[in-house]
């Protein structure tokens, strides 16, 4: 036993030098300095129910948001959209309209590198943020037919993230709700110890970045024990629930329309590795043809994914896009855009 201990010792010590010298040669693919140090939690102090109950940001705010791969300013406006630019429901030019979770907010990155001030600045018209985290179609929907809907737009952008949009039907069996809180409790618990061991490599060793590069050359997907909610989710009953209120988003005012499906880095890593054609899944021939029956252009992210660029997309410490990603989804935007 005292030798293993030795030997182990030794491994681990002759690795970590070794991944140091790598890493300063430039030598992985990831090639990160670890920053012996945590910062302090993220309270999301910006958020606050709106009057309806939905979560939204406060009014007129700014907050900071230091994590172990960014530091980030964010800054609300005058109804607590993360945008440096008010909204009025009085406008004279139209604008385009932006509804969505995290991905539309922005987490991790400056304001001017997000979706919406990409769009925004190429094609010279207003960008209505009301993208926020911890929604989803449902929550989405209230606050687009209670406060958003009367703003002056003529386009809009509906985000889906098939990873965590999906909600269920309220259920009056209560002892299967507790049951199923139970499941999800435990899959949380042991997704969050996955994280946080990966989260002290990342950040007190070198070891990680080759740990990392090994991962991405084997394509091995650590998706924290979420991946059922994903590209392949195959819930009707989820489904069809949380596609009627993305329909209904859809028909409430008819304008220029466009959803567009987003795929973290687990469903891209999924994709690569499932033989099971998604678009022959249900939920996808639903998307299709709510958009097809409401001639919206539907834009299928994972269409345009670069494989060799795809860890790239996304923060190395979180799962939501870099600016790369930002960069990336703004771009196929337009590549679509019909004016």
């Amino acid at each position: 036993m005292k030798k293993f201990f030795i030997f182990l010792f030794l491994f681990l010590f002759f690795f970590e030098i070794s991944s140091i010298i790598f890493t300063h040669l430039g030598l992985l693919i990831f090639n990160e300095k670890p920053k012996y140090s945590y910062e302090p939690k993220f309270l999301h102090d910006w958020i606050e129910k709106d009057e309806n109950g939905i979560v939204w940001h406060k009014k007129n705010y700014k907050t900071r948001h230091i994590s172990r791969c960014f530091d980030v300013e964010y800054e609300t406006n005058n109804v607590g959209a993360r945008d440096y630019n008010d909204y009025f429901k009085n406008d004279e030019n139209p604008s385009i309209l932006l509804i969505g979770d995290s991905f539309a907010e922005g987490p991790g990155v400056k304001i001017d590198d997000i979706f919406a001030k990409i769009v925004e600045k190429n094609l010279n018209k207003k960008v209505l943020n009301f993208g926020n985290s911890g929604t989803e179609p449902k929550s989405q929907f209230i606050r687009y037919s209670k406060n958003v809907k009367d703003y002056n737009f003529d386009e809009l952008i509906y985000f889906f993230l098939p990873y965590n949009d999906y909600t269920s039907p309220v259920t009056e069996d209560s002892n299967q709700n507790e049951l199923d809180n139970k499941t999800q409790s435990t899959k949380f618990n042991l997704g969050q110890l996955k994280y946080q061991i990966v989260d002290f490599l990342s950040r007190f060793t070198y070891s990680y970045n080759f740990l990392r590069s090994a991962s991405y050359l084997l394509n091995v997907n650590a998706d924290y024990g979420f991946k059922n909610l994903s590209f392949f989710y195959k819930d009707i009953d989820n489904i069809n629930h949380t596609f009627n209120y993305l329909d209904r988003i859809i028909k409430l005012k008819k304008v220029k329309s466009y959803i567009v499906i987003i795929p973290t880095i687990y469903d891209i890593n999924n994709f690569q590795k499932n033989n099971e054609n998604y678009k022959d899944l249900y939920w996808y021939k639903k998307i299709s043809k709510i958009s097809s029956e409401n001639n919206t252009v539907l834009i299928d992210l994972m269409d345009y994914i670069d494989f060799k660029k795809k860890p790239f997309y996304f923060h190395s410490c979180d799962g939501h896009w870099s600016k790369l990603g930002n960069l990336f989804a703004a771009s196929i935007f337009l590549e679509n855009y019909k004016d």
